[in-house]
């Protein structure tokens, strides 16, 4: 069984511990950091009966939902207890293109405490909070939109007092129409979940009493409401897209007092997201994407030490639109592991290539993601001295004593390790302190900027010389010109990348070739 499929099978997980079983029951696949939870390393658990993973009577519990698992079924999470004596939250899935396997994962119980901040206007939860909140609801969940038309405006022209009033009147209606969560998602927008088996709420109906208790004509509400089933995606999936749907749609002005079908509109815009949902998750499990490679050069001799690996989509949307999609809809991980894979095998083809790949926070932050790329990187050890692992700032990484065990864990096998992106967020700094790594790569907002501000210019030097003080290389991005790199070099920058030095390639150079007007290149780490 090819590992893009795997990495399919598990590409909504967030847990402690992932496993594969075949038909028989036994495990073929095992990885994690969850040393509380399983005892054993993911390679000693290999043949073993996934059932002795628990205590007996649960064993058996776990052979019963195993054996009741069709093809596409999905099954948990369901608490039991382990051989060990913990508890774990039990989450299964057969994924079609995986045959009789199942994908299992484990998770410690409450590990998952969303906080629920207040709009204050309304009483309702925030936007933030309600998608946290809905985070807890299950397939057979009913979400509910209603769009109260005009509702910024009317409060404009109505006294202070009067719009206060109002908006408290909505939260009320909305928080006593019998849901189990509900918040204000926009400032004409409200959500509510609910269990499909209580029907109708009548939202709209008591929103629009909430106009007339204050004396006021009630405006027009349009209401739709969604189940969390349906599409072909789990609830998790399903949940992950009504997320990215509601922050277009409510997020991103899709809807305004000429647009009333609001139910024709979400529906819609779900539509074509569940359907790139399917597509995107099918493509990154099978790696169906294509990789560019973009040299990384000395600034004073201009040699090329490695490259950088860029996934590249052919869809309309592009690479930059798809990606944010990826990591938006909860596959980031997996198409992370995706990368790697694909990149070791290049390397592993190539007898002199030295390559970059990109890791996300994310993936460092997951022991379940984690723990797979770091059995990947394991196995493919003697690849180590060739590769290189950019860890990319698409979220913050909130543990940075456990991502730093991560990072010290690679550089370990041998692989060096680096920060991209460093600068663009706020826990860059902090990240340098926490985390020992091999070289960091400085955003090229910033590198753009040199020349500009004698204070900037000031604060990238004294960067670029701690950096050299601890050991630690330094890459400048968008370098796109020849006074650019001299400017990048003056301020304490040893290597570049950007047009400048190197589109791009479809295809690794067969043989050491110059790069942007520069000669004499070699592959090495300079």
């Amino acid at each position: 069984m090819s590992l893009p499929v795997r990495l399919l099978g598990f590409a909504f997980t967030n847990a402690d511990f992932l496993f594969e079983t075949d038909k028989e029951g036994k495990i073929l696949f095992a990885a994690g950091a969850a040393n509380d939870l399983v005892h054993e390393s993911g390679e000693a658990l290999i043949g073993r009966p996934a059932a002795r993973l628990f205590k007996p009577s649960e064993g058996a519990k776990f052979a019963t939902f195993a054996q009741a698992l069709k093809s596409g079924d999905r099954a948990g999470p369901f608490t039991l207890t382990l051989a060990t004596g913990a508890d774990a939250n039990l989450a299964m899935f057969r994924l079609p293109e995986n045959g009789a396997n199942i994908s299992c994962t484990l998770t410690r119980p409450g590990t998952r405490t969303p906080s629920a901040t207040i709009d204050p206007k309304t009483g309702l939860a925030s936007r933030e909070g309600f998608m946290a909140a809905a985070e807890k609801a299950g397939e057979r969940d009913t979400l509910t939109l209603l769009h109260v038309q005009g509702l910024p405006e009317l409060c404009a022209q109505l006294p202070k007092e009067g719009a206060d009033a109002l908006l408290q009147r909505i939260g009320d209606s909305i928080q006593n129409s019998g849901a189990s969560a509900s918040g204000r998602i926009s400032e004409s927008i409200f959500g509510a979940l609910a269990p499909a088996t209580k029907g109708s709420l009548d939202i709209a109906k008591k929103v629009a009493e909430a106009f007339s208790a204050g004396g006021l004509t009630p405006l027009k509400v349009a209401e739709t409401s969604i189940g969390l089933k349906g599409g072909g995606l789990s609830p998790e999936q399903r949940l992950l897209a009504m997320r990215y749907v509601i922050e277009q749609f409510a997020g991103k002005g899709k809807v305004d007092d000429r647009d009333g079908d609001i139910a024709g509109i979400f529906a819609g815009m779900m539509a074509a997201t569940e359907q790139r949902l399917a597509a995107m998750t099918k493509t990154v499990g099978e790696g169906a994407f294509e990789i560019a490679y973009q040299p990384i050069s000395d600034l004073g001799s201009g040699k090329v030490s490695h490259y950088e690996a860029l996934a590249r989509f052919s869809n309309p949307e592009g690479t930059q639109e798809t990606v944010k999609f990826i990591e938006a809809l909860g596959i980031a991980n997996a198409f992370d592991l995706a990368v790697a894979s694909k990149v070791l095998d290049i390397i592993e083809d190539q007898s002199s290539v030295h390559i970059a790949f990109n890791v996300s926070g994310a993936t460092i932050a997951s022991p379940s993601s984690f723990g797979m790329l770091a059995g990947i990187l394991a196995k493919r050890r003697k690849l180590a001295p060739r590769t290189l692992i950019e860890i990319t700032e698409t979220a913050a990484i909130a543990d940075l004593e456990n991502a730093g065990k991560a990072i010290a864990a690679l550089r370990a096998l041998g692989y060096r390790v680096g920060l991209d992106d460093f600068g663009a967020g706020a826990a860059s700094i902090n990240y340098l302190h926490a985390f020992q790594v091999d070289f960091v790569k400085f955003d090229g907002a910033m590198i753009k900027k040199i020349g500009s501000s004698k204070r900037d210019d000031a604060l990238l030097a004294g960067l670029a010389k701690l950096c050299g003080e601890m050991g630690v290389t330094t890459i400048a991005e968008w370098i796109e010109s020849e006074a650019m790199a001299h400017a990048a070099r003056a301020l304490g920058f040893q290597h570049g990348q950007g047009k400048w030095l190197g589109a791009p390639l479809a295809q690794l150079p067969a043989a050491p070739v110059a790069v942007a007007r520069r000669k004499g290149v070699s592959e090495s780490w300079g």
